[in-house]
């Protein structure tokens, strides 16, 4: 009985060497079936001639991204010229806008220096400041949103 068991054993054994083989051997076969019959110096020059298209595809598509990044760089530069050109713009605007600040403080002051100066009756002189008070804010208001605007560009 164990020699029946052994014997199975081999069958077994041996059988998906067999399988195993005549895989390999069939794959190999399927590979090189093509080939057969075919010239080998026409096999490669039909590779050759293939791969030369493949090779020109590629450079023209280098040299057509080479163009666009040519482009896309001279596009940037003009782009940051025109900021530089922008922020230089804002830049005089601002100071010009604080030259305008100040004479209008200057002025203010003035303003507040005669109020003080000169008496007048309670009820015209409330009014007055007031009136001269709301012009201040107004004044002072228009200016700092300007300058926001102009922070807000630079």
């Amino acid at each position: 009985m164990n020699q029946n068991r052994e014997n199975e054993l081999s069958v077994e054994t041996e059988e998906p060497k067999k399988n195993l083989a005549q895989s390999a051997k069939e794959f190999m076969t399927g590979v090189f079936n093509p080939l057969k019959g075919k010239d080998l110096s026409q096999l490669v020059e039909d590779f050759t001639s293939e791969m030369t298209l493949v090779a020109e595809g590629l450079s023209e598509d280098q040299q057509k991204l080479f163009q666009e990044t040519d482009k896309l760089s001279a596009q940037q530069t003009e782009l940051e010229q025109r900021l530089l050109d922008g922020l230089h713009d804002a830049e005089v605007e601002n100071k010009d806008l604080r030259k305008e600040v100040q004479s209008l403080t200057a002025r203010l002051d003035k303003a507040e220096k005669l109020i003080s100066e000169k008496k007048l009756k309670k009820s015209d002189g409330i009014a007055s400041i007031l009136r001269q008070a709301t012009w201040l804010v107004a004044i002072f208001s228009a200016a700092w949103v300007i300058v926001t605007i102009i922070r807000a560009f630079t």
